[in-house]
């Protein structure tokens, strides 16, 4: 099996060209997305007019965005889809470090969630102004991972 390449640059001069507004809806991306990869050098800039090239980068740009890599990342991964003397053994490392970042942010996640999960069932959730919520976030005391319920329940309301 051959790797796939981008599209040849070599006849640029008489490949179809879109403006930005095709060119970025071809690729499903953003004018931000345009900008950074273009001031990473992933693509030329080439206002008015872009290449099926520009496109193909772009798309493959948003794409590896959705799975959650960071744009050094990508550009790492662009110039190894470049690179047709690549193995395939630097992707396959670059997916799995991100893989385990991933693993990391999703237990901060959980983590904060059950934290906001015990916040919630400290408060009362009634028409009284106290709310050990609200007080956790001014006094940042921690009680929220220590405390059981009914102690909050009874400390007094900061105001």
């Amino acid at each position: 099996m051959t790797p796939r390449t981008l599209p040849s640059p070599v006849h640029a001069d008489t490949a179809p060209r879109f403006d930005l507004e095709a060119a970025l809806a071809r690729a499903g991306a953003s004018q931000r997305l345009l900008r950074q990869c273009e001031a990473r050098g992933l693509i030329a800039a080439a206002e008015p007019r872009y290449t099926h090239a520009h496109v193909a980068v772009l798309r493959f740009a948003r794409r590896a965005l959705a799975l959650g890599f960071a744009m050094d990342e990508i550009e790492r991964l662009v110039a190894l889809w470049r690179d047709e003397e690549r193995t395939s053994a630097e992707v396959k490392r670059l997916t799995l470090c991100r893989a385990e970042a991933l693993d990391s942010r999703i237990e901060e996640l959980q983590a904060t969630k059950r934290v906001l999960e015990r916040l919630a069932a400290l408060c009362r959730g009634d028409h009284r102004p106290a709310c050990p919520i609200l007080d956790e976030l001014v006094e940042l005391r921690g009680f929220a991972a220590t405390a059981s319920a009914a102690d909050c329940r009874s400390a007094p309301a900061s105001r």
